[in-house]
């Protein structure tokens, strides 16, 4: 009522209609500066519900002194769960052309690995490509043939948590390309091998905890891996 009431003495006064389109243009202004406050705000709000600790990681592939790929490995904190979400990309040659392409996730809930999946393609072909779930206590298996049970106690660490944490006091790992445990030996101070099989392991470096390096070792070829924002 006191606005329409101001607007109606401002239309009787001899300068009414100027001092009325002037009140009109600041109450625009003050809208629009609130509209835009309003947008900061939600945009603000947005951006702090992204969890600070979500890391996300970048590696190239080099062999022989030349990148042949890439893999980008993320951590998401959500709840009481970790997510560990892992894609690569690689091309190499060793008497044929090899294209590589893979994604690899592993969710942890109170500590422990609930659930993996492996899926990994060579030129077309699907090589690996299976599940892994804890249910009642007991570690399943899932390929598109058959599931079955895996002997495995508790999981703590698999191989995708190396990326992210020096494995220090870790006598084994869990890794879900073999579906088996894989022993880790510590060669020097930040330095650990991770063995699959006699041929084939990989050797993890790091430097105040952070993985600056890791080296693959295989019968076929090598390759090292080396963080792209370090």
């Amino acid at each position: 009522m006191i606005p329409m009431l101001i607007v109606y003495l401002l239309k009787k006064s001899p300068y009414g209609s100027a001092l009325l389109v002037k009140l009109i243009s600041i109450k625009t202004t003050i809208i629009r500066l609130l509209i835009l406050f309003a947008l900061l705000v939600v945009t603000s709000s947005y951006a702090n519900g992204n969890n600070p600790n979500n890391k996300t990681i970048a590696y190239k592939v080099v062999k022989n002194n030349k990148n042949i790929g890439t893999i980008k490995v993320i951590k998401i904190y959500k709840d009481n769960a970790i997510t560990y979400k892992l894609e690569s990309k690689i091309e190499a040659k060793y008497l044929l052309k090899f294209h590589i392409v893979g994604s690899e996730q592993s969710i942890y809930k109170n500590g422990a690995l609930v659930y993996s999946s492996v899926y990994r393609k060579v030129n077309n072909k699907v090589k690996v490509n299976h599940t892994v779930a804890l249910k009642n206590g007991q570690y399943t298996v899932k390929t598109k043939n058959e599931e079955k049970a895996l002997e495995l106690e508790t999981i703590y660490n698999n191989l995708v948590t190396l990326y992210f944490n020096e494995p220090k006091r870790v006598k084994s790992i869990y890794c879900d390309n073999i579906k088996k445990n894989a022993p880790v030996e510590v060669l020097e101070n930040g330095k650990y091998k991770v063995e699959f099989t006699r041929s084939k392991y990989n050797v993890f470096h790091y430097k105040a905890g952070k993985c600056i390096k890791i080296e693959a070792f295989s019968s076929l070829f090598d390759v090292t891996l080396i963080p792209i924002n370090s």
